[in-house]
């Protein structure tokens, strides 16, 4: 993937810190494996083998298998979907967030 490909600061209101989170995305009937990219306090980056639309809900839950963290389940708003090396890249905003999800994101590095 090339930095162009993912390159969505223009309409960023935070920076986001650059991840690769294990995670599982829930929605209705799917169960489907994705990697969470990019974090923010308010919004989230993942790639995604199915594409999702703008407007829909889905719950992302952040796995921690190596690591002493419960883990963490976002309810996010998708705001843009386009497809990426045969990837899906979605980005949206985080519209439930758990206290475990507050105290996780103090504790990543932040890199601006």
């Amino acid at each position: 993937m090339s930095d162009n490909q993912l390159n969505t600061d223009e309409r960023r209101q935070e920076t986001r810190i650059e991840t690769y989170l294990e995670s599982v995305l829930e929605q209705e009937e799917h169960s489907i494996y994705t990697t969470v990219i990019n974090l923010s306090e308010q919004g989230v980056g993942f790639l995604s083998a199915r594409p999702f639309k703008k407007g829909e809900i889905v719950n992302i839950n952040l796995s921690f298998n190596k690591q002493n963290i419960e883990p963490i389940t976002l309810k996010i708003h998708v705001q843009s979907c386009r497809e990426v090396d045969l990837e899906f890249y979605i980005g949206g905003i985080i519209i439930s967030k758990t206290d475990e999800f507050k105290r996780f994101y103090a504790t990543i590095p932040h890199v601006y």
